[in-house]
């Protein structure tokens, strides 16, 4: 009778290559890590140019892209992973604002390049600080504002925010902005217009009939600053009578009483908190700007997403935990 062989196992054992961590046509994860950590900062191209520099390591640009995403891809979920605040806050700082980054789509087609649609995405930046530190924590999304909040919210949840503390919020008047701060923090938030922001609607509102709008501005701005809303607006509303048609009146009037409440520069600075959203233009330059608005750069969307994720983690501090994690099993780092 004949007997059946039994099933062979043909896999090889490599102790050595499972230790250092390199497979086949692959690179070690310190490779990868430097790879990356250019690649985030500096166009794929210009990332070829600092391995070869400053590591002696001749790559090409593909591949440098393909480790980038990649690990872009797995830091998705890792803006959050910072160390848990176990000090509870009593007062925060947030500000929230959007960018427009430059997007390429494609449709199926033999040849890309000719058929495809450049435009113009929103993605929501939100930053947030413990009153009276140094640290900030950063949170991007490309969907909606209310995303952005949810992720603001759970990023300052982290951070030692609760139900008792009072949450500061600044920027240029964008009505989604104060929205999502309600979200957040419901009663407990207060929200104020960006004092340098205002005094651009009070330039416009001055120009034709003040004969010094530098000093005109700098009037109506010291009631501003001393709590006296009523007073700049009656000052206003005189002139806009003599000038019913003056078009920088108009919506500088509109603007400030669209916004009740969010021009209380006096108490903010009695408690102090920031009147203006530099930090939030800041950040635009040096989280985003940077490398998602590089000159003549066109992003796929899913492709933005992971980068502004990956720079936001790298931002709040998790960027040793992107390399703490098993990510050699996946053959998505190995480069064909």
């Amino acid at each position: 009778m004949h007997k059946k062989k039994r099933g062979i196992d043909k896999r090889s054992i490599a102790p050595f290559r499972e230790k250092i961590g390199i497979g086949n046509r692959s690179y070690s994860k310190r490779c990868q890590k430097l790879m990356t950590d250019f690649g985030i900062e500096e166009s794929f191209s210009a990332a070829v140019v600092r391995m070869k520099e400053h590591h002696g390591v001749t790559l090409n640009v593909s591949s440098i892209r393909k480790i980038t995403e990649f690990h872009a891809e797995r830091a998705q979920e890792l803006g959050t992973m910072f160390v848990q605040e176990k000090r509870p806050v009593k007062q925060m700082t947030l500000e929230m604002d959007g960018e427009m980054v430059p997007l390429v789509e494609y449709s199926e087609s033999s040849d890309r390049r000719k058929n495809k649609k450049l435009l113009w995405a929103e993605l929501r930046v939100g930053a947030a600080q413990r009153h009276g530190e140094i640290d900030w924590k950063y949170a991007a999304s490309f969907k909606n504002a209310d995303h952005l909040g949810d992720k603001m919210r759970m990023t300052m949840e982290k951070m030692g925010m609760n139900e008792q503390t009072d949450v500061h919020g600044i920027s240029d008047g964008a009505t989604w902005i104060p929205e999502q701060g309600e979200r957040i923090a419901g009663a407990k938030y207060t929200h104020l217009i960006d004092l340098y922001h205002l005094c651009e609607y009070l330039a416009g509102a001055v120009e034709g009939w003040s004969t010094d709008p530098k000093v005109e501005v700098g009037r109506l701005k010291k009631c501003f600053e001393n709590g006296d809303v009523t007073e700049a607006l009656r000052k206003l509303k005189k002139q806009y009578r003599k000038l019913p048609k003056h078009e920088g009146l108009r919506i500088c009037i509109q603007y400030i009483e669209n916004r009740p409440g969010q021009f209380e520069y006096k108490k903010a600075k009695q408690l102090g908190l920031p009147v203006g959203s530099g930090k939030i233009e800041s950040t635009h330059r040096s989280l985003i700007q940077k490398r998602l608005k590089k000159p003549g750069t066109w992003w796929i969307r899913d492709n933005a997403t992971k980068m502004a994720d990956l720079r936001v983690a790298r931002a709040n501090k998790c960027w040793d935990i992107l390399w703490q994690q098993d990510w050699r099993k996946s053959n998505q780092t190995r480069v064909a």
